[in-house]
């Protein structure tokens, strides 16, 4: 037997009606696909790190970039000074070719 705790239900989003959040799934996605793509400009040896496994260079670059200024400034600042550009859609919609392309 199925339950609702097991199914769609258990995103506490969706049985309080608050759908007011999704978009800000969407903002994580565009912001993390921009942070990745200027890490790996900062960092040319990345991907191979990341491919080895070791976490280390990139979670100090998030440290310093991001981790140590989120209180310092607000969203939309944060991403300008950590990336040179406000948030936007090019790097996901990259991301998501490159993905998609590759299977």
């Amino acid at each position: 037997m199925t339950k609702d705790a097991d199914g769609c239900l258990q995103d506490i989003h969706w049985s309080k009606g608050m759908l007011g959040y999704f978009p800000t799934y969407t903002l994580g996605n565009l912001n993390a696909s921009q942070l990745m793509r200027q890490a790996t400009l900062d960092l040319p040896a990345l991907e191979a790190e990341l491919a080895r496994g070791e976490y280390g260079v990139l979670r100090e670059w998030l440290r310093e970039k991001i981790h140590r200024q989120g209180l310092r400034h607000p969203p939309a600042e944060l991403m300008r000074r950590a990336t040179g550009e406000p948030t936007r859609s090019v790097c996901h919609l990259d991301f998501l070719r490159k993905k998609f392309a590759a299977g």
